[in-house]
């Protein structure tokens, strides 16, 4: 017996549907493997930009307590070195959180109320604010680069009785 020779084994009926279905196996593995390779590349883009959320989202409460700490110095400590010193920390805080991706999210009394970055706490009657805006922030609010890590805490104006006659 001899052995077929490679002409013979391409005009060969049996080895043609063979080597197409083999063909078509590699390049659908070939693509599976690409897709797999982009999939994983972007859970790990993704990992590294938002990985720390957990740890950021809970060193938020201490920044807070900076902030009404710094709020509420007494008169006689504005000057000393120990009130200086805590708004150093605070600003070396703050720094560094903003090499990390945080920033905070701007909300102020007057504005209107912004579902998609506040949350609202409580309603207040009032006539000094229009209706849906903002009349008290109670906590900032902070991205995490484009994420929304917390929603600016808010309380916000309700209609008067007087305008519901």
């Amino acid at each position: 017996m001899t052995k077929p020779t490679d002409i013979e084994a391409e005009e060969s009926p049996e080895i043609e549907p063979e080597t197409a279905d083999f063909q078509d196996k590699y390049l659908r593995a070939q693509a599976e493997l690409d897709n797999q390779r982009k999939r994983f590349e972007t859970e790990r883009a993704t990992l590294l930009r938002y990985g720390q959320e957990a740890l950021l989202e809970d060193l938020l409460p201490v920044v807070d307590n900076f902030d009404r700490a710094t709020e509420h110095v007494p008169e006689d400590q504005q000057g000393s070195s120990w009130v200086t010193g805590i708004q150093y920390i605070q600003k070396n805080l703050m720094d560094v959180l903003a090499q990390h991706g945080i920033s905070p999210v701007e909300a102020k009394i007057g504005d209107v109320y912004d579902p998609q970055t506040q949350e609202a706490i409580g309603t207040a009657d009032t006539t000094e604010v229009a209706e849906d805006h903002i009349v008290q922030v109670v906590a900032k609010g902070y991205k995490l680069h484009d994420k929304l890590l917390r929603p600016v805490r808010v309380t916000v104006a309700k209609p008067t009785k007087s305008n519901e006659n």
